[in-house]
């Protein structure tokens, strides 16, 4: 059973040996006049694939991304449960937090999270204002609002009054809402497998279909086409394998044509 490829398969590509190259010509019929203005291109290919490979090696994959939010995730429950467990002492220790957090959470939450408590930031009414003269009394009819700059004060004071469960209560919040991400990355291409998309591989094949319409010859794809069989010369002279090479050809070639702009004749 052939090895399906994966991205981890493809090594830093090589620049060409002296030989390879000249037997590369030799075999597909370059012109001697075309040869080093193409092989130029080559390595500036390989050099350009090197680079592209060496960022994305440095780049975390999304499995580890995963394990990084789920590991942030057991994180913040645990963090949740240790802040449920403080006492007197931690509830006067952690007063110290409110001017922070209670900028940070909105009044409408703080109402919602805790309606039971009196001391919850509440709905205000926007005063009405005719012209350049002071506002008017508000209308007992008016509709109301959570502002945050009228519930500044009422938003520290209550976190200043319960400060543990404040912090608690939003750090449960931030952990549901790391759940959701959690689900988010299964509902992301190849989250349950499937073929890697072999993406250095297609992009160094449309660079070398174009050199091979470069040079005059007609781009084409099938196990027994010059095209191809150049394409895989090239390919495994840079220190690449071939495998299911032909296969990625009709692609590359689709591509190379929209990218050019030429229509299949």
């Amino acid at each position: 059973m052939t090895k399906r490829l994966r991205t981890k398969d493809f090594p830093s590509p090589e620049r060409i040996k002296d030989e390879d190259w000249e037997t590369i010509c030799k075999t597909f019929g370059i012109p001697s006049g075309d040869r080093e203005r193409l092989r130029m291109r080559v390595n500036e290919l390989v050099n350009a694939l090197e680079k592209w490979m060496s960022r994305g090696r440095r780049l975390l994959d999304r499995r580890s991304d995963r394990e990084q939010v789920k590991e942030i995730f057991s994180h913040i429950n645990a963090a949740a449960a240790q802040t449920d467990k403080l006492g007197p002492s931690g509830q006067l220790a952690l007063e110290a937090i409110s001017p922070f957090l209670a900028s940070m959470l909105a009044a409408q939450w703080l109402n919602g999270s805790f309606p039971d408590d009196d001391y919850t930031p509440q709905r205000s009414s926007v005063p009405e204002s005719c012209g350049l003269r002071e506002p008017l009394r508000t209308s007992i009819r008016a509709p109301t609002y959570f502002i945050e700059e009228h519930s500044r004060e009422a938003r520290f004071q209550f976190v200043r009054r319960h400060p543990v469960k404040t912090v608690g209560a939003a750090l449960k919040e931030i952990g549901r809402g790391l759940s959701e991400a959690l689900r988010a990355f299964d509902l992301q291409p190849r989250s349950r497998g499937g073929q890697e998309p072999l993406l250095y591989r297609h992009y160094a094949l449309v660079s070398l279909i174009d050199m091979w319409a470069e040079i005059g010859k007609e781009p084409s794809s099938g196990p027994n086409s010059d095209c191809t069989a150049f394409c895989e010369s090239v390919v495994v002279a840079i220190g690449w394998p071939s495998g299911g090479l032909s296969s990625a050809m009709p692609d590359a070639i689709k591509h190379w044509r929209h990218l050019s702009g030429k229509n299949r004749r």
